[in-house]
């Protein structure tokens, strides 16, 4: 029998009938309007919903990874706490795991598979979470408890989509994405200021774990960008985790090239942990880059609301400390020189409104 903390599943998603199509904005979306298909436009829509989906006033994401094997989302947890850590986020996203039990892979109790902690103590990730019992996906409890809910592989997401409840602004849909995604500049840097580049997204990740990594991610983009040639028709990355098994972790991370010569291995499990690790890197930007332009649109809409008249214009102090008053939250944000800089600016543009100089 599976462990009793595997049975909390209460609906299993593979008796919902309930199909939820995959809804993106139309202009974007594979042959509508006659408009010719463009993926960076349909990722970055995608990914806009995403954000948009999010509310950052709580100061914190809770990310849900889920797979169906009990070994590849409790990895992909450790890796983004590891990250979220690196990048001074240990306090701000928090990631989970959980394992959909009614899946055919899915294993027989919720302990940690031995190939998680060989893999966990290899990257030093966290040893203690990786060793702990896994939980069973909740469908009803989970999609309100948590921010964003990422599924391993395609199929995974599939099979959460389709047993999605109906809302009218299709807003579960919105926070249930695929692992893959995350792989595209497009779609992790739609909030992105600057113009987000994969070079950015790897300098998110240690130094030491991404030197472990790093030799593989060549072979996993060549690998990816093969698949997302031949994709489907909604633009889908090519979808390298659905491929995965936990005893792949045995595979060698060097092998002997014809001259005998030591080379990294160009298959197998080192290119999927490769590809996950930028993943996770990807998700982190994204949470923090919406969390930036969340913020960044309330303390414009903050100033808008206490400063819209030119006889409204005081000093920089003065408008800072009414602000101070008007939100804690919003203005707690950034820091006092961010804050004035704002306001700076926000007096130059109402008087450059009314042509005063």
């Amino acid at each position: 029998k599976k462990n009793a903390k595997m049975r909390s599943f209460i609906a299993p998603l593979t008796t919902t009938l309930l199909y939820h199509a995959t809804t993106v904005v139309d202009a974007f979306s594979p042959g509508s309007n006659d408009t010719p298909f463009s993926l960076s436009a349909y990722q970055k829509a995608r990914a806009k919903q995403t954000s948009n989906s999010m509310d950052a006033s709580r100061f914190h994401f809770q990310i849900l990874f889920v797979d169906n094997t009990n070994f590849h989302a409790r990895i992909a947890e450790g890796m983004m706490a590891r990250i979220a850590e690196y990048n001074d986020a240990l306090f701000t996203l928090f990631p989970y795991s959980a394992t959909i039990e009614s899946s055919d892979n899915a294993p027989m109790d919720s302990c940690a598979p031995e190939e998680a902690l060989t893999i966990c103590d290899y990257l030093g990730l966290c040893s203690t979470t990786c060793s702990e019992d896994g939980t069973s996906f909740n469908l009803q409890n989970d999609l309100d408890q948590y921010d964003l809910i990422i599924a391993v592989d395609d199929e995974i997401q599939n099979l959460i989509l389709r047993s999605l409840p109906f809302t009218e602004d299709d807003g579960y849909e919105h926070k249930c994405r695929s692992l893959s995604e995350f792989l595209s500049v497009n779609f992790c840097g739609v909030e992105n200021s600057e113009e987000l580049t994969q070079q950015m997204i790897q300098d998110m990740i240690e130094p030491g774990m991404w030197e472990k990594a790093r030799p593989y991610y060549d072979a996993a983009k060549a690998l990816l960008d093969s698949k997302s040639s031949s994709g489907d028709d909604e633009g889908r990355r090519g979808d390298i985790f659905s491929e995965s098994k936990s005893t792949d972790v045995y595979n060698p991370r060097m092998i002997l090239s014809e001259n005998g010569a030591a080379i990294p291995n160009q298959s197998g499990w080192p290119l999927v942990e490769a590809a996950m690790l930028v993943a996770c890197a990807g998700i982190t930007r994204f949470c923090l880059d919406t969390f930036d332009a969340q913020f960044d649109e309330a303390f414009a809409q903050l100033l808008g609301t206490h400063f819209y008249r030119l006889d409204q214009i005081i000093s920089v102090d003065d408008a800072d400390d009414q602000l101070r008053l008007g939100s804690l939250s919003v203005t707690g944000y950034f820091s006092p020189k961010e804050r004035h800089a704002r306001i700076v600016q926000h007096f130059e543009e109402l008087r450059s409104k009314f042509d005063i100089e």
